[in-house]
C-alpha cells in the first residue's frame, strides 16, 4: 500500500481519527470454557461451551452498547449506514477474504473476515477501520478517500475503500437517537 502524507491539519481528518481509532465504539471478546458444571446456555451467553468476556476497544466515547445499539437496533444501523454512504457501498463479511472480487474504481467498500462466533459483524466493520488506524495500515488519495486494511499475523482480515464524506456521515449517524438512526437516508 502507497502510503501519502497524512493530513494532519485537516479538521476532518481529525474527527475521523478522533472517533475511530480513539473513541472506537466497539467491544472486543475473550472466549473462555464453560465448566462442565455450567455447561448449559446462561442469560447472555448463548453458546453452550464458551462465557464471551466483552471489554471496550477505547475507554474513551461511548460504545454501541452504550448507545443502546445492540441486537436488531445494530442492524438498523448498519443498513442506515449504506443509505447515508456517499455513493452504493459494499458492506460485506466473507468467509475468506481469498474470495474478494475487483470493484469499481469509484465503488466504496468495507469487507471483514466473518466472526464465526456470532459476535456483532457491524462492531467488526468499525474494528477494521481502527485497526487500520492504529497499525498506520490506511491512505488518504488526494480526492480524500481513505483505503483501510485490516492485518493480523500475516493474514488479512478486512479492507476497505471509502469516501471522506461517508466516514463523517457514519459519524453523525452513531451520535443520532436510535428513532432517526432507524429514519435516516430514507
Amino acid at each position: 500500500m502507497h502510503k501519502s502524507d497524512i493530513p494532519f491539519n485537516s479538521k476532518n481528518f481529525q474527527a475521523i481519527i478522533t472517533f475511530y481509532l480513539f473513541e472506537c465504539p466497539v467491544r472486543t471478546y475473550n472466549r473462555v470454557n464453560k465448566s462442565k458444571e455450567n455447561i448449559e446456555d446462561t442469560e447472555g451467553q448463548p453458546h453452550p461451551k464458551y462465557n464471551y468476556h466483552f471489554k471496550r476497544v477505547s475507554c474513551r466515547g461511548q460504545s454501541f452498547e452504550d448507545r443502546g445499539i445492540t441486537g436488531a437496533t445494530l442492524n438498523s444501523f448498519r443498513a442506515a449506514m449504506k443509505r447515508v454512504a456517499d455513493t452504493d457501498i459494499i458492506l460485506k463479511a466473507v468467509t475468506d477474504m481469498s474470495d474478494l472480487v475487483s470493484y469499481e474504481p469509484d465503488s466504496e467498500y468495507l469487507i471483514i473476515r466473518k466472526n464465526e462466533n456470532n459476535v456483532s459483524n457491524t462492531e467488526g466493520l468499525f474494528y477494521c477501520i481502527r485497526n487500520a488506524f492504529a497499525h498506520g495500515s490506511f491512505d488518504i488519495t488526494e480526492s480524500k478517500v481513505y483505503i483501510f486494511e485490516n492485518w493480523k499475523n500475516g493474514k488479512l482480515n478486512g479492507t476497505a475503500k471509502i469516501r471522506e464524506k461517508t466516514l463523517l456521515s457514519w459519524i453523525d449517524l452513531f451520535f443520532l437517537d436510535i428513532e432517526d438512526i432507524k429514519k435516516a437516508g430514507k
